[in-house]
């Protein structure tokens, strides 16, 4: 049994023990070792050995020692000769020096990058299918010479050669050789005369066709939506474009929440290759309801209902009732799965009841439509009957009815969809009906607008707006309102109430036969999101040439770039009336 003295000297032994491993000086390896690093270069090429050496890299790391250092600073000059021949300089001059300075340790690199190695012969060559000496394939051979992107006198860079190779097989891949690849490449340096030889072999592999669809993922609707829709032909040449046209074509259909059109590149089976085509549906039925407020027609509700299988048919139905304070409509319109060419066929009913300025309507009709979408180009050509019913306040009740062929061409060019700064939008439409066509009067109108925009520096924008419309008959009688025009409201003439200008008959103001509007907003953007409008619209609307008198409105907005679109909330002065007024929108009309 130990004594009670001996258990006191083993305490303060161990106390002993721990406190000189707590004052001793760590151990060598433990001690930080401080040195920089100096590059001297050329600002462009600083990033890339700073970012690169590893005697930059190891500068912060407690282990570091001088051996260690010593053994960095040597291979470093050949490390700086390696990451120069990257862009160009295979010769650089690199001066070195390590050394004290007020008791830490600097590494020193003087580099002179000299000329640069320039490209002095390229030697292109091609094997595989595209290499057969038909007309077609030796033109394509030397369009993608003279394509290539490194030509002669260009400065030698690798990240350039490597672009360079991937853009000429990019060209091969795209379009009837999937299968292609680089066969050789090789860069030859020659230092002293600061020259490089490039050669590089592309092999096409076999030239491909594709063939049938081979469709997964179909449930609910007919395999004809897809087969509508598909450009490609059987046997046709394989074409990356047209496999993601036809992705797009689907995706945009309304039909699936995602497509994935897809061929396999195996050059042992290159003839006739299957289209994938996998697809997850949406649902097929779905029932919308919304509220809103708009300063041009008052408090909104509406209620949507969309069946994308109607019938069983892959017909796809959308029937809408919106209530508002000046308009209640009910619509249904059905559309037939997409042709090719990008057809779309509709045929659609429509019942609406308006109440502006004293004018009451009632308008009943029904239509047929076909729309095609190309690129930033939307046409339609209509065909629609109507039936109205206007009731005048202050003046006698009519009826109209017309039998209308109408052609509207839309171009959508601006560099955001949501939020343009720059571009242009155009809308041009034409129609009339004839009294031999179950039409109560001849007319033929032309309407026009067009919405221009123009950055002035990075935080301001001007916008102009133009309208102009014309309706040639013998008088307004007999032409239903919705071929009349008038202004006044947002996006129109702002200033003066929601299609208040126009022609006075009784008690009421009415469509007339011709239209003219230019509207000039500048906007400044306080910050990315929020910004401050002037604006300044002229315009009126009137049935006879010879009673054109324009009006002013103007005033100042806030701007909004929310999640669903522009919001803009303006307060106009309307010059003709002396009066203010307040308007709100989100988004813009076209």
């Amino acid at each position: 049994m130990m004594k009670p003295q001996s258990k006191q000297l083993r305490a303060v032994a161990l106390l002993a023990g721990l406190a000189v491993l707590v004052l001793a000086p760590p151990p060598a390896w433990a001690q930080a070792f401080g040195y920089s690093v100096d590059i001297q270069v050329p600002q462009a090429y600083r990033r890339l050995l700073e970012e690169n050496l590893d005697i930059v890299k190891w500068r912060d790391n407690p282990r570091m020692d001088l051996a260690q250092l010593r053994r960095l600073f040597r291979g470093t000059p050949e490390s700086i000769g390696e990451l120069m021949a990257t862009e160009g300089y295979y010769s650089p001059a690199i001066r070195s020096s390590l050394e004290q300075r007020d008791g830490a340790w600097v590494a020193r690199f003087d580099v002179e990058p000299g000329e640069p190695s320039r490209v002095a012969r390229v030697d292109i060559g091609f094997r595989g299918a595209i290499a057969d000496g038909s007309p077609r394939n030796l033109a394509r051979i030397e369009k993608a010479k003279k394509a290539w992107r490194l030509a002669v006198g260009a400065v030698f860079r690798q990240e350039g050669w490597e672009a360079a190779k991937r853009s000429l097989l990019r060209g091969l891949l795209v379009d009837r050789y999937p299968a292609a690849s680089i066969a050789s490449s090789r860069a030859t340096v020659d230092p002293e005369k600061r020259e490089v030889y490039l050669e590089v072999v592309a092999d096409s592999g076999p030239a491909f066709t594709l063939g049938r669809l081979e469709i997964t993922g179909l449930k609910r609707y007919p395999r004809r939506v897809v087969e509508n829709l598909n450009p490609i032909e059987p046997g046709s040449p394989y074409s990356q474009q047209k496999l993601l046209g036809l992705q797009a074509r689907l995706q945009d259909s309304g039909y699936f929440a995602s497509s994935l059109v897809s061929a396999e590149a195996d050059p042992a089976r290159p003839h006739d290759v299957p289209i994938r085509v996998e697809v997850v549906e949406n649902p097929s039925r779905h029932v919308g309801f919304g509220i809103g407020f708009s300063s041009n027609t008052g408090a909104r509700g509406q209620v949507d209902y969309r069946d994308l299988n109607l019938l069983n048919r892959a017909w796809r139905l959308n029937a809408g009732l919106k209530l508002e304070t000046k308009t209640q409509s009910a619509t249904a319109d059905i559309y037939l799965p997409a042709k090719l060419a990008d057809y779309q066929d509709s045929l659609g009913v429509k019942l609406e009841r308006t109440d502006i300025e004293g004018d009451v309507t009632t308008q009943r009709s029904l239509g047929v439509k076909r729309s095609r979408m190309v690129g930033k180009i939307e046409t339609a050509l209509a065909a629609q009957y109507q039936a109205e019913r206007e009731t005048v306040a202050g003046a006698e009740s009519s009826t109209s009815r017309a039998l209308t062929l109408n052609y509207s061409w839309i171009a959508r060019r601006t560099d955001d969809p949501l939020y343009p700064n720059r571009g242009y939008l155009l809308n041009l439409q034409v129609g009339g009906g004839l009294r031999a066509l179950l039409s109560d009067q001849d007319f033929v109108r032309g309407y026009g607008r067009l919405v221009y925009y123009h950055p002035l520096g990075p935080r301001d924008t001007v916008m102009l707006r133009g309208e102009l419309g014309g309706v040639l008959a013998s008088s307004r009688d007999g032409i239903p309102s919705e071929f009349l025009f008038r202004a006044g409201g947002d996006q129109s003439l702002r200033g003066y109430d929601y299609q208040s200008l126009g022609v006075r008959q009784g008690d009421a103001v009415v469509g007339g036969r011709y239209l003219a509007i230019a509207s000039a907003e500048y906007v400044h953007w306080l910050t990315p999101k929020w910004g401050a409008a002037l604006f300044y619209d002229v315009g009126n609307a009137v049935d006879s040439l010879r009673d054109y008198k324009a009006v002013q409105g103007y005033g100042v907005g806030a701007r909004w770039r929310s999640p669903v679109g522009p919001l803009n909330l303006d307060l106009a002065y309307g010059r003709e009336l002396a009066q203010y007024r307040v308007y709100f929108s989100v988004g813009f009309v076209f």
